[in-house]
C-alpha cells in the first residue's frame, strides 16, 4: 500500500520566482529506511524564502528510500513523528479468516 505525501523540492524553472515547489508522491513505506528532521528547509520556510502558502510553523522530514545499492531522499511537509505514524498506519491490512 502506498501513502501519499506532499514533497517539496528544487524548481529547475528559471522563469519563476519561486525557488521550490510543492508535489504529491506516493511512498512505499516497506522502502522507507530512515527518517529525519529536515531543519535547513525549515529554517527558509521560517524566514518566507519558499511556497507562500506553507505555515511557518510547519516542520519538514527526510525520508531515505532505499533503491537496491543505493537510497534516494525526499523532503516532505511534516514532523518525523507524524511521517512514522502515517507510514505505520498505511501498513495494517485485514486478515482473511
Amino acid at each position: 500500500m502506498l501513502v501519499k505525501l506532499t514533497e517539496i523540492c528544487a524548481n529547475g524553472a528559471v522563469t519563476t520566482p519561486n525557488n521550490y515547489i510543492l508535489r504529491e508522491v506516493f511512498v512505499n513505506p516497506e522502502h522507507v529506511i530512515m527518517i529525519r528532521e529536515e531543519k535547513r528547509i525549515q529554517e527558509l520556510n521560517e524566514r518566507g524564502m519558499l511556497n507562500e502558502g506553507l505555515d511557518t510553523t510547519h516542520r519538514f522530514s527526510k525520508l531515505t528510500i532505499n533503491r537496491g545499492q543505493t537510497g534516494t531522499e525526499i523532503v516532505v511537509i511534516g514532523a518525523p513523528e507524524l511521517v512514522e505514524t502515517k507510514l505505520k498506519n498505511s501498513t495494517k491490512q485485514l486478515l482473511r479468516g
